[in-house]
């Protein structure tokens, strides 16, 4: 079981409805009226807040429409119960655990301040959640938008908060020379802009304004906001003003796939449930059970891929040739992606180049080449974020610093700072960020590793929805938990400014850091978020690593990126 504290929305993540609500609901119930029908849903009186949660914003993606884009709700669906979290979307991993999944599961979820009126026109952000695109879910408790609402009051830029579901692994993006003939691919990413028409038509009965829609991510949610910002050429639906990554972008964390990539794992699944001689095995697939094919996917790794529609070219040359929705950007990443990705056993150079080969379609050349760029002593966490605990090097090889540079900067941050670099340069204001906290409970050698932000941006003080390996279970909590509330502090009512105002230096105090844009040439300037006991919070100049990051981003088309 996960650990939380008493919240509503997080005891609805877990329907653990009953008398540990007591007091809490109120008899009355928010409604809102939207094109197919009556919402009604629940008023919390002690965060003076309603919640609408599980919401369909599509036709369940069930039997024939298996395996197809989304499809529009186009019928009445008289009065809407939307009281408790729908389920997850099925997928495989960690995230999954403690919440039921289903098939059908194509909803979403809305917080606001307790009766907001349907002409407040609050600005709006849309959270899209990571997983690698194969597990997650909008109910997940560490998302819960209880805490950012709360704090939009507070500073007086009311928001409302919205978290989606959608497809994922092979229920989202199976792939095949098949699937790809009756143009069915990237169906997860699809859900995701079905959602975001979804509260572009219906927002405004909320009290949201429908013009003034941020969508932020993290990890494959961050790519997912690249993905959407470059999706159909970058054609700009007008369906988000702002977009936030996290640890993500257009430029994907590994090399972007073609359907054909994927055709052992749609061999091996049309086989395993009895589909190969089929006449349509894509077709059968529609009426093979659920368990028989998630029994496949579970060693399955389903990803987006280039199909000619949605995503049509790789993420750099989207940016580079500016086809994407240029809007005001945050990006950033931790300190220490690589911490938690450059676990490879690696003791030498042999190790890290074989590794890189796998992971990218560089040559060997090209590969000896990077190494050349990132000198024997690099070390993740930078000199500057390590205290000399080296017992990472025990656990996973004399050269996990450096393979924790490589790593981490191949898979996120060269990607950031290209997306920052390439924006900058076409006049798109952007804002960059490096997450440098350590947070609570976790070795010095990991530095602050990916994810480490989440919880800070959400103001998750008491750690809802997370688990060990973190002391008590709270990455925020433990004796700098004083110091982690500043912290969080700081960046959720940032993200809360831009959201509000698409500038997160809007409204700032005159005592506030001000995190100045990243501009184009040698002004490339971004925020390091700390806490005070280790520094606090200052602006950098963005150069460190410069030599390997930039070979890596002269290169990122090699990298089918």
């Amino acid at each position: 079981m996960k650990s939380f504290s008493f919240s509503l929305a997080a005891s609805l993540a877990l329907q653990c409805i009953g008398s540990a609500q007591a007091g809490v609901i109120s008899p009355s119930s928010p409604t809102a009226s939207i094109k197919n029908g009556t919402v009604h849903g629940i008023k919390d009186n002690v965060w003076n807040q309603d919640y609408f949660l599980g919401i369909p914003y599509a036709r369940p993606p069930v039997g024939p429409l298996r395996f197809r884009p989304p499809q529009h709700i186009n019928s009445k669906l008289g009065n809407i119960q939307a009281k408790g979290y729908g389920f997850h979307c099925f997928g495989f991993g960690s995230d999954q655990d403690g919440y039921e999944q289903s098939e059908d599961c194509l909803t979403l979820n809305i917080v606001r301040p307790a009766g907001t009126s349907p002409n407040a026109k609050l600005p709006v952000a849309l959270w899209i959640h990571g997983g690698g695109f194969v597990m997650g879910g909008g109910a997940d408790i560490r998302y819960n938008m209880s805490f950012m609402v709360d704090q939009s009051k507070q500073i007086n830029s009311p928001i409302i908060g919205i978290t989606i579901n959608y497809r994922l692994s092979g229920w989202g993006f199976l792939a095949s020379a098949e699937v790809e003939g009756t143009q069915n691919l990237n169906v997860g990413l699809k859900d995701q802009r079905l959602a975001m028409h979804w509260v572009k038509e219906n927002i405004k009965a909320f009290g949201g304004d429908p013009d003034k829609v941020t969508i932020f991510g993290e990890s494959a949610g961050g790519a997912s906001v690249g993905f959407q910002q470059i999706a159909f050429n970058g054609r700009n639906d007008g369906l988000f003003r702002g977009a936030i990554q996290q640890s993500g972008s257009a430029i994907l964390y590994g090399p972007t796939s073609a359907a054909k990539d994927f055709q052992p794992f749609y061999d091996e699944l049309v086989t395993a449930v009895g589909c190969v001689d089929e006449p349509s095995p894509l077709n059968c697939l529609r009426n093979a059970s659920a368990s028989a094919i998630n029994a496949v996917m579970t060693n399955q790794f389903w990803q987006p891929v280039i199909d000619g529609q949605f995503v049509t070219e790789y993420g750099s040359q989207a940016l580079k040739t500016g086809r994407y929705v240029k809007v005001p950007t945050i990006v950033g990443t931790t300190s220490d992606e690589g911490a938690s990705f450059g676990q490879i056993g690696a003791n030498n150079d042999s190790d890290i180049a074989n590794y890189m080969a796998g992971a990218s379609k560089w040559t060997p050349a090209t590969i000896q080449e990077l190494l050349s760029r990132y000198p024997a002593d690099v070390s993740v966490p930078p000199a500057e974020n390590f205290t000399g605990l080296d017992d990472g090097t025990s656990l996973y090889g004399l050269a996990y610093h450096r393979a924790a540079a490589i790593v981490g900067d191949f898979m996120f941050i060269a990607n950031r700072r290209h997306t920052a670099e390439i924006l900058a340069s076409q006049g798109v204001p952007v804002w960059s960020f490096r997450f440098r906290a350590l947070v609570n409970g976790l070795p010095e050698y990991g530095g602050a590793g990916h994810f480490a932000e989440v919880g800070f941006v959400f103001h998750n003080l008491n750690g809802d929805g997370y688990n060990g390996p973190y002391d008590n279970g709270n990455p925020l909590g433990g004796p700098k938990a004083a110091e982690y509330a500043g912290l969080a502090n700081f960046m959720c009512r940032s993200w809360i400014r831009f959201i509000a105002h698409r500038d997160p230096r809007t409204g700032t105090t005159h005592s506030d850091l001000k995190w100045v844009p990243y501009s184009h040439g040698s002004g490339k300037r971004q925020i390091v978020f700390d806490i005070a006991s280790t520094g606090g919070s200052y602006i950098e100049t963005d150069d460190f690593r410069q030599a390997g990051i930039a070979f890596m981003n002269e290169y990122a088309l090699q990298t089918h990126r």
